[in-house]
């Protein structure tokens, strides 16, 4: 990730609509979104919803892992179900 996150969104907002006068801030917010994505960040609510929750445990997998194996997992997963 070569920008930070507020990099990435001033980037964003600037490439989607850089008229002086009715600026479209759906498409502004869009770009963001986009941009955020696709710079591997996410925006994702504070609190799991029941869906996250759900792909969250469905990668939690009986046997030997490394706890920061199964910490990845769970996180990427819900992470994934959550993003915008």
């Amino acid at each position: 990730m070569a920008d930070d996150i507020h990099t990435i969104i001033a980037k964003a907002i600037k490439r989607a609509d850089w008229t002086i006068f009715n600026e479209n801030y759906t498409k502004q917010a869009a770009s963001v979104i986009k941009a955020v994505n696709k710079a591997g960040w996410g925006i994702v609510p504070l609190e799991p919803d029941a869906e996250m929750l759900k792909d969250g445990r469905e990668q939690i997998e009986i046997g030997r892992h490394k706890p920061s194996e199964v910490a990845k997992a769970v996180y990427t997963a819900m992470v994934k179900a959550g993003r915008l």
